[in-house]
């Protein structure tokens, strides 16, 4: 029993040092698909849309300048499913998404979890 507890305990442990890299994974997939037509595949705020939208999209890259780092997934979060106002984002009622990445108040979206570990691995120190 003793030895079956170890395994269980080193297979958990082996799982969740590997979960940032695999939200990371998952992250660059989720921003790509909704996020890089105006942020850039970079995250330089220089996508293929960026040119034609009335406010430019902000460089990514710099958010822990702003936020702090780690950057926090609560805090972006309200930012990215529009419960904060971003002007380019549309208004709180109807983002850019929809209700797409909306989760039960209080809670974030995985999909925005993801995104913010791969934001994350962009941060300019």
């Amino acid at each position: 029993m003793r030895a079956l507890l170890i395994v269980l305990c080193w297979a958990f442990a082996a799982s969740a040092a590997h979960a940032p890299a695999r939200d990371a994974t998952e992250g660059r997939v989720v921003y790509g698909r909704y996020c890089a037509s105006c942020h850039g595949v970079d995250a330089d705020g220089h996508g293929p849309v960026a040119s034609v939208l009335t406010r430019p999209p902000a460089d990514l890259r710099h958010l822990g300048d702003r936020f702090g780092s780690p950057l926090r997934a609560a805090e972006l979060g309200r930012w990215i499913d529009g419960r904060e106002d971003v002007v380019a984002h549309g208004t709180r009622a109807m983002p850019v998404w929809g209700e797409r990445f909306r989760a039960v108040e209080g809670s974030v979206d995985p999909r925005i979890r993801a995104i913010v570990v791969y934001l994350e691995t962009l941060q300019t120190r």
